[in-house]
């Protein structure tokens, strides 16, 4: 989801909509998924974080096949939950 970080979490409506639908559970936003990461219950909790990725060296990558590093840039969305989508989106 690189393109999320393209604009603001408050701006990026479709992501919102999607963290709170994960929240809740919803079997056809689950289906978008490789694999339901939440097989027993919803979360309680989402939190969206942000990160810079810079391709490795070659050294690097054939000593333990390391395609990418990443350093953590910050929050992109505040911690949600469930309450925050109670009365609808």
């Amino acid at each position: 989801m690189w393109f999320a970080a393209l604009v603001t979490c408050e701006d990026n409506q479709w992501f919102v909509r999607f963290v709170g639908r994960l929240l809740q559970g919803s079997p056809p936003v689950l289906a978008l998924l490789a694999r339901n990461p939440f097989p027993d219950r919803p979360p309680r909790f989402v939190r969206a974080e942000m990160y810079d990725y810079a391709p490795t060296s070659l050294e690097v990558r054939r000593r333990d096949g390391t395609w990418w590093t990443r350093q953590p840039r910050g929050d992109y969305c505040p911690v949600l939950s469930a309450d925050d989508f109670a009365s609808g989106d």
